[in-house]
């Protein structure tokens, strides 16, 4: 397995206010609703979760641990890892610093670090906190404790929800999601699709990013299905999440959602 260290400077549109603007009234489409109707000044994320990531051991890779990657100066990537395999798409790039990470709290610890553990923990148990990256670097480093040493046992930690490197706004979560990179030019036109899958998106006014979306509106996709009943749902409830995919054969998850404080 080969990870690749790159800088994480974000990405952001290139191609002026057309690209952005026709983004937000594709992906209106998509979801259902306008992305005016969700909370502008709320921070969304994408995350890549599920059996690929401990399948391909990606999820305990020492490049999680590296300071440069866990202060979000530089992103991970993986080329085990994609959304769909197909040519074009951009290479995911993951944030370790704002991913979650799960700590066995049993393990050798200073009592002070699993207090300060369970204190910050976003999910998961006292026995097994999930905690963002960043927070996870600022108590090794007030506690001293190493997570590289090879005195600790195996399976101390592992990242449970990868997330992908966007800039916290709605229309980039959902950008990143779909596979886009920075302008028109990225878009990958999406070959297989049939009559119920065109009618999803037939209302998306840009050519190119409407058949790119062939490719993530399709409910019964093998290759990566859109979850509609679960978003249709969370906003029904007012829930967190905006829109789901699962990837072939429920191997891995793709979710885009509102971050909770």
């Amino acid at each position: 397995m080969k990870v690749v260290n790159v800088m994480s400077s974000l990405p952001t549109p290139t191609t002026g206010d057309d690209w952005e603007s026709s983004l937000k009234q594709a992906f209106g489409v998509l979801l259902g609703h306008p992305l005016s109707d969700f909370d502008s000044g709320a921070e969304y994320a994408t995350y890549y979760s599920g059996n690929w990531l401990y399948e391909t051991k990606f999820n305990g890779d020492p490049a999680w641990l590296e300071p440069t990657a866990l202060a979000g100066r530089e992103t991970i990537a993986n080329e085990n890892l994609l959304l769909l395999d197909e040519v074009g798409y951009p290479k995911l790039r993951f944030d370790a610093s704002r991913s979650l990470f799960e700590i066995d709290a049993a393990a050798e610890f200073p009592v002070a670090f699993k207090e300060d553990l369970v204190a910050v923990k976003l999910a998961g148990s006292d026995r097994w906190p999930q905690v963002r990256g960043v927070e996870l670097a600022r108590l090794m480093a007030r506690h001293g404790v190493d997570f590289t040493s090879p005195d600790l046992p195996a399976k101390t930690w592992c990242v449970t929800s990868a997330r992908i490197a966007s800039d916290g706004t709605l229309v980039d979560a959902l950008r990143v999601a779909t596979g886009m990179g920075e302008g028109f030019d990225s878009l990958v036109p999406c070959e297989r699709t049939d009559a119920e899958t065109e009618a999803a998106i037939a209302a998306v006014e840009h050519a190119g990013i409407r058949a790119h979306l062939g490719a993530f509106c399709d409910p019964r996709s093998h290759d990566l299905a859109f979850c509609l009943h679960d978003m249709r749902k969370s906003r029904e409830e007012g829930g967190a999440l905006v829109a789901r995919w699962e990837g072939a054969v429920d191997q891995y998850e793709i979710t885009v959602q509102r971050v909770e404080a």
